[in-house]
């Protein structure tokens, strides 16, 4: 045979071996199983006016090629809403529709969806800028949005770094390891309005600086958020006078006091002292963890409890000159306005503090003025004085507020006093059970059971029994809280006699005592928060802002370091 007859034969051979498997492939059947559709988020499709939502469609068809996966698209109201083929859905009107997936191979195969037309989100606000976790921990974020009415709350939650914090479908935060993330909540209405959260996440083993106040001109108090031991050696003190200044000045630490290894008080060399207004912050490098290790405060020294109501008492013709000064409550300059006014007494302002001056010329009985005080941050404060003037046909009184330690013994504490007819009184009194009221106004005796008694208190006078003048004040009478240690020098010699003062920082009541040979203290007060000062000739350290709760208290002082 032939070279050329073979190669035909050949040729010919393999066309006819490969025209069956031709034909087969032509003819293979294609089979949809099933058509699914869903939203990008929920079962129904929400989409804002004149926004865009795409659909998910899965067709699921043999042979498996894109080609038999092909589908169509209609809405059944237009007027609502409009799709596209590549499954964008429009929203055009408020309303309601459905969705309508048709496969091309098999147009007995479809899936429906609905769709609800809303009105679009314009924006959306976290309940939380910025959090702070611990490793393992977790925390919901809350999304708001607005419009409120007739828009859809619906969020997609992302996370920027897995590894560090990871957010669920309903916006919880769980923090897995050290580091920062941002959280972010979406709408999925189309809008694609979004707000975000940055999540730190801190080490199991991290301890923060919590908190820096600035107690007084030399002495600075921060707060750790772990009990830790910490020496002086570590820890920095800086200090700048303006907001924008750079801290420039370093103060030197006399003396760390350690209260519980988590509150710590600085008293600073007398070489610098703070500035009122100006700022501090303290720094401690060598905190475990990756949380904070620095934090500032301004030196304000602003009084956080607000003024005692004031009494003013006298007679037509008596003189009066008084000071109203709220500068300790307030930031910076003070604008004062006073409601209220009493005959003959004018006042004008001075600085940031009101002077009344003038002579009674009216009987009063309890006018109250009320001085309002605004400060540069717009704090307003506000001081009450009731005032009392009689005259010789008129008797007025007043009795002061007083804090008192159950079981301690009174001798002629002031208490009540009155004014106008003829100068000679009688006092009557219901005071707690153990207390009695004296002729001349004064409190003795010992009150046995704690409480806040109202007590009403009667003025008579002795001349006119007619004459007579009721009011009130309050007597707490508190029980007894200890508050004890020692008192040394420089050298570690105890300090005899030193004075132990003890000023309640809310109403002003002080205790006192002295140290015995020992140089031991030990004092009652009321519980409460107190400013506490050891004094002995020109030397004295000072504790402010100390609670004393029911477990007392224990200081020890250092005298002339």
């Amino acid at each position: 045979m032939k070279k050329v007859e073979k190669v035909l034969l050949i040729f010919a051979a393999a066309f006819i071996l490969c025209m069956p498997l031709a034909n087969t492939d032509a003819q293979a059947k294609v089979k949809v199983k099933k058509v699914k559709v869903k939203s990008n988020y929920g079962k129904t499709v929400h989409v804002a006016v004149g926004k865009k939502v795409k659909l998910t469609t899965t067709v699921t068809v043999t042979p498996n090629k894109s080609k038999n996966k092909k589908v169509t698209y209609k809405t059944s109201k237009k007027k609502i809403a409009t799709v596209s083929g590549a499954g964008n859905v429009k929203g055009i009107k408020k309303g309601s529709c459905k969705i309508t997936v048709t496969s091309k191979k098999n147009k007995k195969k479809k899936a429906k969806i609905s769709v609800k037309v809303v009105k679009q989100v314009k924006t959306v606000k976290l309940d939380a800028e910025s959090v702070t976790l611990y490793a393992g921990n977790s925390r919901k974020l809350k999304a708001s949005i607005t419009p409120v009415s007739g828009s859809y709350k619906g969020m997609k939650w992302t996370t920027s770094n897995k590894k560090v914090a990871t957010v669920s479908s309903s916006g919880t935060v769980k923090a897995v390891a050290a580091g920062t993330a941002t959280i972010k909540a979406t709408s999925v209405e189309g809008s694609k309005k979004s707000a975000s959260c940055t999540v730190k996440v801190l080490a199991a083993n991290t301890i923060n600086l919590s908190s820096v106040q600035v107690l007084s001109k030399n002495t600075v108090r921060f707060t750790i958020d772990k009990a830790k031991t910490l020496t002086e050696s570590q820890i920095v003190v800086e200090g700048k006078r303006y907001t924008a200044g750079s801290y420039t000045r370093r103060y030197k630490i006399a003396r760390m006091r350690n209260y519980d290894n988590k509150t710590y008080d600085l008293t600073l060399d007398s070489t610098y002292s703070i500035a009122k207004d100006s700022y501090v912050r303290v720094s401690i490098a060598s905190l475990p963890g990756n949380g904070t290790k620095s934090a500032e405060a301004q030196a304000v020294f602003v009084k956080s409890t607000a003024p005692v109501t004031k009494r003013w008492i006298g007679v037509v013709g008596d003189s009066l000159e008084e000071t109203i000064d709220l500068s300790d409550y307030c930031y910076g300059n003070i604008s004062y306005t006073v409601t209220g006014s009493v005959g003959g007494i004018n006042y004008k302002a001075a600085d940031n503090a009101l002077i009344f001056s003038g002579t009674y010329d009216t009987v009063t009985v309890g006018t109250i003025l009320s001085i309002r005080a605004a400060d540069e941050l717009g704090n307003v404060v506000i001081q009450k004085i009731n005032v009392f003037v009689g005259n010789e046909a008129t008797i007025v009184a007043k009795a002061e507020d007083i804090t008192i330690l159950a079981g301690d013994t009174l001798d002629a504490v002031s208490f009540a006093r009155a004014a106008g007819g003829s100068g000679e009184y009688r006092y009557e009194a219901e005071l707690p059970e153990g207390l009695s009221i004296n002729e001349d106004g004064t409190v003795s005796g010992a009150a046995q059971k704690a409480g806040e008694y109202d007590v009403l208190v009667t003025a008579v006078d002795k001349a006119n029994e007619d004459r007579v003048f009721k009011t009130t004040a309050t007597v707490r009478v508190m029980e007894k809280r200890k508050v004890s240690g020692t008192v040394i020098d420089a050298s570690g010699k105890a300090v005899a006699d030193a004075d132990i003062t003890c000023e309640n920082v809310n109403d002003g009541t002080i205790f006192t005592t002295k140290t015995d040979e020992q140089g031991k203290y030990v004092v009652d007060v009321a519980e409460g928060s107190y400013h506490i000062q050891a004094k002995y000739g020109d030397k004295e350290d000072l504790v402010y802002n100390i609670a004393v709760g029911a477990a007392g208290r224990q200081l020890d002082f250092l005298l002339g370091k």
